[in-house]
C-alpha cells in the first residue's frame, strides 16, 4: 500500500492533565498535538501525510521520502508516544551514524524539557536524577518502565547485538550496511513493529531497496512537494541545483524515488578503519556575523586569528578548500603528513564558514599559510574559489607569502595530466582522479580522519555516484567537506610527483585542469 497526498494542518486540541496525557490518549496524533510543540513555541500540528503514518497500524512500514517532509517529527512523535503509553515497553531508534541520531535526540530532549508534564514522566535514579544516559549511547527510561535506546549502526551493527526490543525505528535506512541489517533484525522480538524511514539513494544491492518491494511492508512515499510550504520558486531552485528532473539527485532527494542506480563513492569498511582518535584535531566555525563589526582589514585579520587560535607548526602540511558563495558553506581542511617510509596524512583542522565573502576567505587562507607553511594549497575553482586563487596570486598584500607554485585552482569538471614512470603522460578526469586517490589512500591506510567529526563521517558514508553515458556523475549537495579533502589530496599527489613540492605550471599561465585543455 502506498500513501501520499497534499499537506494541511489538522484541528488544534488542548491538553488537560498528566493522567489524560499518559493513560487516556491512544491516538498518537491527538497525543502529539496536545503534548508537543514546535521549535518556535507554536502548538504541534501534523500534515495529512504525517497523520497517515502516525495512525497506520501495520506491523512493518517503510518510507521513500524526499527532503524536508517532516519524517523526523513523525519518528520522534511515534517513539515518544510509544514510550509514554506502553508500560515496560522497549524501543530502539537506529541510524547509520551517530550524526543521524543526534537530530532525533535533540528533538526528543527538546520535547522532554519544554513540557514539564512530559519531563515528569522520566524515571529518576536513587540520587533523584533523571534516568537519561548519554555514554556510550543515549538512553532514556520512563516512570512506566519503558526504555528508548538510541544506537548508531556503524559498519557491522555491533551496538545492536545486546538489545531485544518490541519496536524499532530506523532513520536513513538506505545507508545501513548489510551486516548492520542482520544485527538489527535480531534485536526485534517476534511480532514486533519495524518502521523504516529514509531518503532513497539509488543503491540496488541492499536490504532497504529489497524491502521497499516486499508485500510484508506498507510503503509510504513522501516527495518534497508534500510540504505545505512547497512553491514553484523552490521547485525551480532545486531543478537548477540538481541539473533537471531526470537526474539522480532530483529523483532521490526531492521525488523520493529509487531513480537511477547509484553506488557508494567510498569503501565504507576502509573509511571506518581510517576514523581514529586524532588528539591534535580541531574544528572551527566562522559566521559572517562574527566579523560584522570589523571595519578595516587589520581588524578582520586580528578577528580571524583570534578565532583560529593557532600556534606556528613544523612539518609537512596540505590544505584543501571548497569555497562557496556568500550564502553557501565553505569548508577548509588541513592535513599533516607524518615522516618515515609509510607517510600518513592526518586531518588536524577543519574550518566551516557560513556567509563569509571571498576577500575574507582569501585572508583566511593566507592566515593558515602563515601558521602551517603548507607544501600545497588546493582550491575548488568553482564559486568563490577562482576569485580567491586570483587574489592570492596577484594582490600585492599576499605577494610576500610566495604562493606561486603552491596554490592551485582545481577545476572539478576538467582534466588533470599526470606523468608516467616511462616519461609519458596520462590524462584523467579531475573529480574521478581525486576520488580514486582518496579511495587508494583509504585502502592503503595512508589517510586518517577524526573519529569524533560526525559531519565528516555523515558526508563520506552517504556520498554516491551514478553512471551516465559511460561517465561518472557524483551526487550534488552535502559534499563540501569531501570536496575540500579532494583538493588537498590532489595537491598532495601533485606535490609528491614534483619532489620540490612546487607545481610545475607557473600560476600566471592556464593550469592543466582548465577547460581549455579538456
Amino acid at each position: 500500500m502506498m500513501h501520499e497526498g497534499p499537506g494541511q494542518a489538522t484541528a488544534p486540541l488542548q491538553m488537560s492533565d498528566q493522567a489524560l496525557l499518559v493513560s487516556a490518549l491512544a491516538d498518537p496524533v491527538t497525543w502529539g498535538e496536545m503534548a508537543l510543540v514546535n521549535r518556535d513555541g507554536s502548538p504541534r500540528r501534523y500534515w495529512p501525510h504525517q497523520v497517515s503514518d502516525l495512525r497506520c497500524t501495520a506491523r512493518n512500514i517503510i518510507h521513500l521520502d524526499g527532503r524536508d517532509v517532516g519524517k523526523t517529527i513523525v519518528l520522534t512523535t511515534n517513539a515518544l508516544h510509544y514510550a509514554m503509553t506502553t508500560k515496560g515497553g522497549m524501543g530502539l531508534i537506529a541510524a547509520p551514524q551517530q550524526g543521524h541520531l543526534d537530530t532525533i535526540i535533540e528533538e526528543i530532549e527538546y520535547q522532554l524539557t519544554t513540557n514539564a508534564q512530559l519531563g515528569a514522566c522520566i524515571a529518576l535514579n536513587r540520587y533523584g536524577k533523571p534516568k537519561i544516559q548519554r555514554k556510550p549511547y543515549f538512553r532514556v527510561e520512563m516512570t512506566n518502565g519503558s526504555i528508548l535506546y538510541f544506537r548508531p549502526a556503524g559498519n557491522y551493527g555491533e551496538a545492536f547485538r545486546s538489545l531485544h526490543v518490541e519496536r524499532v525505528w530506523v532513520d536513513e535506512g538506505a545507508w545501513l550496511s548489510e551486516a548492520a541489517w542482520k544485527a538489527l533484525r535480531q534485536c526485534l522480538k517476534h511480532g514486533g513493529t519495524l518502521r523504516i524511514y529514509s531518503t532513497p539513494n539509488g543503491i540496488r544491492a541492499n536490504t532497504y531497496y529489497r524491502l521497499t518491494f516486499s508485500p510484508q511492508f506498507t510503503q509510504f512515499r513522501w516527495p518534497s512537494w508534500l510540504n505545505p510550504h512547497w512553491s514553484d520558486e523552490r521547485a525551480s531552485e532545486l531543478v537548477e541545483f540538481y541539473g533537471g528532473k531526470d537526474t539522480a539527485g532530483w529523483q532521490h532527494e526531492v521525488a523520493g524515488e529509487h531513480g537511477k542506480p547509484a553506488y557508494g563513492a567510498f569503501n565504507q569498511e576502509h573509511f571506518d578503519a581510517a576514523c581514529q582518535e586524532i588528539l591534535a584535531y580541531r574544528t572551527v566555525r566562522i559566521a559572517g556575523n562574527d566579523l560584522a563589526g570589523c571595519q578595516e582589514n587589520s581588524e578582520l585579520f586580528d578577528a580571524l586569528e583570534a578565532m583560529l587560535d593557532l600556534t606556528p607548526q613544523v612539518g609537512v602540511f596540505w590544505i584543501g578548500a571548497d569555497l562557496g558563495y556568500t550564502n553557501d558553506p565553505t569548508e577548509i581542511v588541513v592535513f599533516q603528513e607524518s615522516s618515515g617510509e609509510h607517510a600518513v596524512a592526518s586531518l588536524v583542522l577543519r574550518i566551516h564558514c557560513e556567509r563569509v565573502a571571498y576577500p575574507i576567505l582569501s585572508m583566511l587562507v593566507a592566515l593558515l599559510e602563515r601558521y602551517y607553511t603548507p607544501a600545497g594549497i588546493g582550491i575548488d575553482n568553482g564559486g568563490n574559489g577562482g576569485a580567491v586563487v586570483q587574489e592570492l596570486l596577484t594582490l600585492d598584500a599576499y605577494r610576500p607569502l610566495q604562493l606561486a607554485g603552491r596554490v592551485r585552482g582545481v577545476d572539478f569538471g576538467g582534466v588533470t595530466t599526470l606523468p608516467t614512470p616511462d616519461g609519458g603522460e596520462v590524462r584523467k578526469r579531475t573529480k574521478e582522479l581525486m576520488t580514486s586517490l582518496i579511495n587508494g589512500m583509504l585502502q592503503r591506510r595512508d589517510i586518517r580522519f577524526p573519529q569524533d567529526d560526525l559531519e565528516l563521517q555523515d558526508q563520506f558514508t552517504t556520498h554516491t555516484y551514478t553512471m551516465t553515458n559511460n561517465a561518472i556523475v557524483y551526487a550534488k549537495g552535502h559534499d563540501h567537506i569531501i570536496d575540500a579533502v579532494r583538493c588537498a589530496v590532489l595537491v598532495r599527489e601533485l606535490g609528491r610527483l614534483d619532489p620540490g613540492g612546487a607545481l610545475a605550471v607557473p600560476p600566471w599561465t592556464p593550469l592543466l585542469t582548465d577547460p581549455i585543455f579538456c
